[in-house]
């Protein structure tokens, strides 16, 4: 009993380590937004199929930018947590930049929890491959974001987009910081300009006006099976899911074509859902958003703590 008393104030001192550790690996998951849009695989869909759902998302989603607001940590969190639920709900598309090693879901419309896990379509009706396709998304400011490596991007360099069904070539035009009033890299070219896709995320500290953008010109559209595998892979596309999307599709014409449309929906319902974080780094990212809430009273507790096992340990040293 004597060596338990005695040993408090280094049990406490080991306890806050591991804390630490654990609270900073939370972090580091946080920081790897890149990592879920890997490891969420999306099936290539039937294009019609495909294109009176994504009509339904864009139709729900939220356009106004006021409502848009700065991330703090603890939201940013809990969005990662609910990472599979936002994709599936509002996912759309995918987009894969190799040269900044970019990897991210599209969503649809731009409300906050969306800018948080991936990128958000800025107009409702804008379509890939047609005028100017803009997406947005949230930076953090101790980093992170899915568009964190954004000013990394090469220029000259192709990168790509889909929508599940067929996959958008870019090659990259743009890459500079600039204020946020520009508000006509956002608008929508003239009939004779060249198609673009617009990425765009903060660039700096708490409601900094600055912006870092990227911008692309429209090369060419090919369905998504045709696609090289490295493409595929970047934008989380299974091929082998839409061969048998395709058998499926062939058989449309029979009795059972109802039912086959509701396997490929089930089977694309199956295959997004897969677990993005286990259970200890659900703790982990949980102790990092509580000791970043309040920082200042938790490290104060802490030094209390330590002063005070300190003092028993002592005082029962003299006891025993």
């Amino acid at each position: 009993m004597k060596k338990l008393w005695k040993n408090l104030p280094f049990l406490w001192i080991v306890l806050g380590i591991v804390i630490s550790c654990a609270s900073y690996y939370g972090y580091h998951l946080l920081l790897q937004a890149n990592d879920h849009a890997e490891q969420i695989k999306h099936p290539i869909e039937l294009k019609q199929n495909n294109r009176n759902e994504q009509k339904k998302k864009l139709k729900k989603g939220t356009y106004c930018p006021r409502q848009i607001k700065p991330v703090t940590p603890a939201a940013y969190a809990k969005a990662q947590l609910r990472y599979a639920e936002i994709v599936n709900q509002w996912g759309i598309g995918a987009l894969y930049i190799p040269s900044s090693d970019i990897h991210s879901k599209i969503l649809a419309g731009i409300d906050n929890q969306n800018l948080m896990v991936g990128v958000g379509t800025y107009y409702q009706d804008q379509r890939l491959g047609k005028g100017n396709y803009v997406l947005l998304a949230h930076n953090l400011v101790q980093g992170g974001g899915t568009l964190e490596n954004l000013p990394k991007t090469t220029l000259q360099q192709i990168f790509y987009l889909t929508d599940f069904t067929n996959v958008y070539e870019y090659v990259s035009i743009k890459n500079d910081v600039v204020d946020q009033s520009r508000g006509d890299l956002m608008a929508i070219p003239a009939d004779d300009q060249t198609e673009i896709v617009t990425l765009i995320r903060c660039e700096g500290g708490i409601n900094t006006s600055n912006r870092a953008v990227v911008q692309g010109e429209f090369l060419r559209e090919y369905p998504a099976s045709e696609a090289r595998k490295a493409v595929k892979l970047g934008l989380g596309l299974i091929e082998e899911s839409w061969t048998n999307d395709e058998k499926i599709s062939n058989q449309q014409r029979s009795s059972t074509s109802e039912e086959s449309s509701i396997r490929i929906r089930k089977r694309s319902a199956e295959t997004s859902n897969e677990p993005i974080y286990s259970l200890f780094q659900i703790t982990c990212i949980y102790l990092f958003t509580f000791l970043n809430e309040v920082p200042v009273v938790i490290g104060i507790g802490y030094l209390i703590g330590l002063l005070a096992f300190t003092h028993i340990a002592t005082r029962k040293q003299h006891e025993f």
